[in-house]
């Protein structure tokens, strides 16, 4: 990873902990073009909204779709704080994004924050059974990737 893919995984992140402010757990994504201008960002919002798939990368691919930018994710990069679920990784192979990047991976920040229900599939898994070329790369930036998780389960909101 460059310099500038750290700041936007850290982007990432920090959505992360945007959403455990609200309540949420902590999850943030932000969406990168080919040429890489950021064209869509969410964090997640299902315990503020009420919809179980209000996961941060469909909020994200969902902003840059509102805004026009479908055409935009073709060949654009995901980044993520923590490792995509299937749902959002199969959603990132339709919206025709060509690279996933995440921070924390699913069973690194399932031992902080536990989590129910939990799948066997990792996103490189959902992605490589697909006919799709996208690459998964992850985890990255170490403990700083698993710091969100912490913060939330140290919250009142992670001991609910």
């Amino acid at each position: 990873m460059n310099e500038r893919e750290e700041l936007l995984l850290r982007q990432a992140i920090s959505l992360a902990d945007e959403a455990s402010d609200r309540g949420n757990r902590p999850f943030g994504a932000v969406i990168a073009s080919s040429e890489g201008a950021v064209i869509g960002e969410g964090r997640n919002e299902v315990a503020e909204s009420g919809v179980v798939t209000a996961h941060a990368e469909l909020v994200a691919i969902d902003a840059a779709t509102v805004a026009g930018r479908t055409g935009g994710m073709v060949g654009a990069t995901i980044y993520a704080s923590g490792e995509p679920c299937p749902m959002c990784s199969a959603a990132a192979v339709w919206a025709g994004i060509g690279r996933i990047v995440f921070a924390a991976a699913e069973p690194e920040f399932a031992a902080v924050i536990g989590g129910y229900p939990r799948f066997g599939l990792r996103c490189a898994e959902v992605v490589g059974s697909s006919d799709a070329d996208v690459v998964v790369s992850g985890p990255h930036l170490g403990g700083e990737a698993l710091a969100p998780f912490r913060r939330y389960r140290e919250s009142s909101a992670g001991r609910a």
